[in-house]
């Protein structure tokens, strides 16, 4: 067999195995009855047909057979949607990329924290304020320290939203919103946006924030500006908020990462100046 002959086989064999792994992911899915995949014959199956697949990814039945056969070239936020989809484990993922792209994924697929329950005893084992937010701003753990300061208010769900299209945040508890909050964390999101653009939430996250701006002039006003400078969040820095027990404070904000730190995971304390027990 000649090297050309070797290459051609070689090519066919990558398409073959691509195409392998799709169906045998999309076929696993657990869809239930209505999204339950109909073959040719009326036979229904578990898993999901192309029709759907291609459905719920927003493209023609025939330009997603295309890319299962590996006739077509995806570009990696697509390749993460499907993964996504076809609810594909990160051993999965990183074999689309590479039988795909012939390169690694850009980032490891885990969205997950192993130890929830020791986390949150980590958070409720602290007098300080502090959550756990993922990689798309969502606060998904906290503590009663932290859950205090917002007392009889609107509790942040997402950092970013509330930092930055709450009126009550605006007005009652970020001191100093427009140059301590809201420019930092703008540009804050651009460089997680740099980081990550195959990440649907942190796309969403731009396009509400565009669509909050046409009504927003403050907002708007704060968005161009941000444009005209890079900012990365060092520990240590410092932020003006209304305490309901401390008043006006300027407390620090310190973050850290457990060890899947790939997951985009971080831990943010909120420090007051002095001892809790000091404190007002």
């Amino acid at each position: 067999m000649t090297s050309a002959r070797q290459g051609i086989v070689g090519a066919l064999d990558q398409k073959e195995q691509f195409q392998a792994l799709l169906v045998r992911c999309r076929t696993a899915v657990e869809a239930g009855p209505p999204a339950a995949a109909i073959t040719t014959r009326g036979r229904r199956r578990t898993g999901l047909s192309q029709e759907r697949t291609a459905s719920i990814l927003g493209v023609s039945v025939r330009s997603y057979g295309d890319f299962e056969r590996g006739l077509t070239r995806a570009e990696p936020e697509f390749l993460d949607r499907v993964a996504s989809v076809l609810h594909m484990t990160a051993h999965e993922r990183h074999v689309m990329f590479l039988l795909a792209t012939g390169q690694e994924p850009p980032q490891p697929f885990t969205s997950q924290l192993s130890s929830v329950p020791a986390y949150q005893l980590a958070l409720d084992s602290s007098v300080l304020p502090g959550y756990l937010s993922n990689r798309c701003w969502d606060i998904e753990l906290t503590n009663q320290a932290f859950r205090d300061i917002w007392a009889g208010k609107e509790l942040p769900t997402n950092v970013l939203r509330y930092i930055l299209m709450s009126k009550q945040a605006r007005e009652d508890v970020l001191l100093d919103w427009d140059a301590g909050w809201a420019l930092p964390f703008l540009r804050q999101q651009r460089a997680a946006l740099n980081a990550s653009p195959w990440e649907p939430g942190l796309v969403e996250l731009q396009r509400e924030l565009e669509d909050a701006a046409d009504a927003d002039k403050p907002l708007r006003k704060l968005m161009k500006r941000s444009m005209d400078d890079e900012y990365v969040h060092p520990n240590g820095d410092t932020r003006l908020i209304r305490h309901p027990e401390w008043g006006p404070t300027r407390i620090t904000l310190l973050m850290t990462r457990p060890l899947d730190a790939a997951s985009g995971h971080r831990f943010v304390w909120l420090v007051p100046p002095k001892p809790i027990d000091q404190m007002p």
